[in-house]
């Protein structure tokens, strides 16, 4: 009896684990002002562009995502395409700068011409919340970046 309560919650989690790896088939990029966001978005795994231009936003991090476990990012000195393994990516710009984001994919892959492609321009002191397994690319490493995860994420980072 007791093996078998163990089996469903294993059967449970896995389930879980994989609705984690089901991405939308379009791209919509999601805009919204601190004032008027709505949570659910973040469940559509679409990227968020945040209007305001944020002063503190380690402090909107920390009061957004408390319930998750959050660390800063060096931002990455390569140039190169980044798969975002975290739930979410907060990326807030320090400077003028370009984000070229492409869809999210199980797998890292670097996007040739004919894929399609999305640059988001953030002025100074403008955020991106960039959701898990999107891929990334900015030349510009004045950016500040924080990880959100949860424990699937934790998790799933070190399996993929």
């Amino acid at each position: 009896m007791k093996f078998n309560w163990y089996l469903i919650i294993f059967i449970i989690i896995i389930i879980y684990i994989c609705c984690y790896l089901i991405f939308p088939s379009i791209m919509i990029i999601l805009q919204s002002n601190i004032s008027d966001f709505n949570f659910t978005s973040l469940n559509l795994r679409q990227p968020i562009v945040l209007n305001n231009y944020l002063q503190e936003p380690d402090k909107l991090v920390n009061l957004w995502f408390n319930y998750n476990f959050i660390n800063i990012q060096e931002p990455s000195q390569e140039n190169n395409w980044i798969h975002n393994k975290n739930k979410y990516l907060f990326i807030n710009a320090s400077v003028d700068t370009e984000i070229i984001i492409y869809k999210a994919s199980i797998f890292p892959y670097i996007p040739d011409e004919n894929d399609k492609i999305i640059i988001i321009k953030l002025e100074k002191s403008q955020s991106l919340i960039l959701p898990h397994r999107w891929m990334y690319y900015s030349q510009n490493s004045q950016v500040n970046i924080w990880q959100i995860n949860d424990i699937i994420t934790s998790f799933l980072s070190l399996v993929f």
